[in-house]
């Protein structure tokens, strides 16, 4: 098919047995131990994608790697879930809303074949015990970039207990736009924990006053979700240090996420190929690489913080609504005001 290319890898056990001279021992190629057959359609361009080796070393008897586009990889599994051979299905992808629809249709009609999503972003899923989802933790993430936005906040203001860089009220500019509930409040409970003095407040319109005007020493700006260019090009212009959550890409974010590190990638695919391992339903992680940090832009303890906040940030999230309800009430009520968040 044009614009796709294709790799095949068969790890066949019995091969050092048949090499020589004489007939193969039929007994030691053991015909009636389980033997998967995989398709995995990488759709897009991935940053954590395997390669074709990477997965013919974790452990199935065949393994076919597709690259796909991403009005392609339906067809594509089609066609093979047609010929009948398959035990499983990976499709590996940036955000796996694209692709949810498809694979809980796919799934429905081939019950006998396991089905897994691995992607950056989650989407909800059918619950059936042949699919299951690999994702990162949206939640988490934006904990985790709250809270090191805020010990940047500090790192910036060196021997202030305030934490202004200038007179005035430390502030952070936030522009939601399209982020959920869930990862907004996260974001603000992993602020707040690591400085509770932060003023935030909305980005101004262009006709409006500038925010020193009010007294306010801008020191970060943050978009949770997706924002014009127009708005990015404002927030430009109030400060020059940034950081983001949610779906957004190609901002220039000192602080942004990251991707899924591809050691899940193997460790999905060694369950998908294995009756034995797999396990169906959501699987959310946070490792070192789900959050994306621009070296050359950020405080060196900004960097360490990371490092030390990843162990535990997975635990620190799962309480993140609980420790938005219990902010301080002039926090919730400037939140709920400015950015209707409650």
């Amino acid at each position: 098919m044009k614009g796709q290319w294709r790799l095949a890898v068969a790890i066949c056990a019995v091969a050092a047995n048949v090499a020589g001279c004489g007939a193969p021992d039929l007994a030691a190629m053991r015909p009636t131990v389980h033997k998967p057959a995989v398709l995995v359609e990488i759709v897009g361009s991935p940053p954590f994608a395997p390669s074709a080796s990477e997965l013919g070393a974790a452990g199935a008897t065949a393994v076919e790697v597709v690259h796909v586009s991403w009005n392609a990889w339906r067809s594509e599994a089609e066609k093979e879930l047609a010929r009948r051979r398959l035990t499983g299905l990976m499709l590996v992808c940036d955000d796996a809303s694209a692709v949810a629809p498809g694979v809980d249709e796919l799934a429905s009609s081939n019950p006998s074949v396991r089905f897994l999503v691995v992607s950056d972003w989650p989407a909800p899923l059918a619950e059936s015990s042949n699919v299951a989802e690999i994702a990162q933790d949206p939640v988490g993430i934006a904990y985790s970039i709250g809270a090191l936005c805020g010990d940047w906040m500090v790192a910036v203001a060196p021997g202030s207990t305030s934490g202004a860089v200038y007179s005035g009220v430390p502030s952070l500019v936030y522009v939601p736009q399209g982020a959920s509930a869930a990862e907004q409040k996260a974001f603000f409970a992993g602020l707040y924990q690591t400085n509770g003095n932060v003023r935030v407040v909305a980005l101004p319109q262009q006709t409006a006053p500038s925010l020193s005007s009010y007294g306010y020493a801008v020191e970060l700006g943050v978009i949770g979700g997706n924002v014009s260019p127009a708005e990015i090009q404002t927030l430009r212009s109030v400060t020059p240090n940034w950081g983001c959550f949610g779906t957004l890409t190609g901002s220039g974010c000192a602080i942004a996420p990251g991707h899924l590190d591809p050691s899940e990638v193997l460790r999905g695919f060694q369950a998908l190929a294995s009756p034995v391992s797999w396990q169906p339903g959501e699987h959310l992680v946070l490792d070192l690489s789900s959050v994306a940090l621009d070296d050359k832009r950020l405080p060196a303890s900004v960097l360490t913080a990371w490092a030390a906040l990843q162990v535990r940030a997975e635990s620190e999230a799962s309480r993140a609504n609980a420790a938005f309800a219990s902010l301080p009430a002039n926090v919730r009520s400037n939140l709920e005001n400015t950015f209707h968040l409650s």
